[in-house]
């Protein structure tokens, strides 16, 4: 596979794709945070088959130079690899309980899950998902669409998404990390809440 950098005023945008609503500002985001790990695909004649989000991203950044492969394949191979793409990334699913591990472990390092490209609402209900028990449990409510979770987690994303307390609450975090000698924010919570039942109860 031969990737190139090429000029991006080289590049053409194929006048008739039909993928709309395209994600530019997310992808724009992704490479700033993650660099250019996917190139941009086009023909012979500079034509883009695969990459048109990543190259308004690209312009969105100012970028001067791309990554490129030039695919040679036939006008009708380039017209149903260009479909095709586009329509297997809408089949892909995700596992869940493996995201919210995910996302809980990037949350215990402060990570900004925002600049993943997932909305508020969808990372509220990724972050506070929890498998389904046969037994009842009063602790656990509803978010919808068949996601349960306790108020206690719910509470915490909505603390870490809103721009107003999330400030705030990540100096405390990291002030009792500092405190506690702890390096994520499972373990500084434990300490803390241990701490207070051990103060009430003394």
């Amino acid at each position: 596979m031969n990737i190139q950098q090429i000029n991006i005023e080289d590049l053409i945008p194929y006048e008739k794709n039909p993928r709309k609503n395209l994600n530019v500002d997310k992808v724009a985001q992704s490479i700033k945070d993650f660099g250019f790990q996917q190139p941009i695909v086009v023909d012979k004649n500079m034509v883009i088959i695969v990459g048109h989000t990543r190259f308004g991203a690209s312009q969105k950044l100012g970028l001067s130079t791309v990554p490129v492969l030039i695919a040679d394949i036939s006008p009708a191979k380039a017209k149903a690899y260009r479909i095709a793409d586009n329509r297997l990334s809408e089949d892909s699913k995700w596992d869940y309980n493996k995201l919210n591990t995910e996302f809980t472990d990037l949350l215990d390092i402060n990570y900004d899950l925002l600049s993943l490209g997932f909305g508020e609402e969808e990372l509220e209900k990724i972050i506070t998902f929890e498998p389904k028990f046969d037994a009842p449990n009063d602790l656990v409510e509803d978010i919808g669409d068949g996601i349960e979770a306790p108020p206690s987690q719910v509470r915490m994303v909505q603390l870490f998404l809103n721009s107003e307390t999330e400030p705030a609450f990540k100096a405390m975090v990291e002030f009792l990390q500092k405190e506690y000698g702890t390096d994520n924010m499972t373990d500084t919570v434990f300490t803390a809440i241990q701490n207070e039942k051990n103060n009430l109860t003394s």
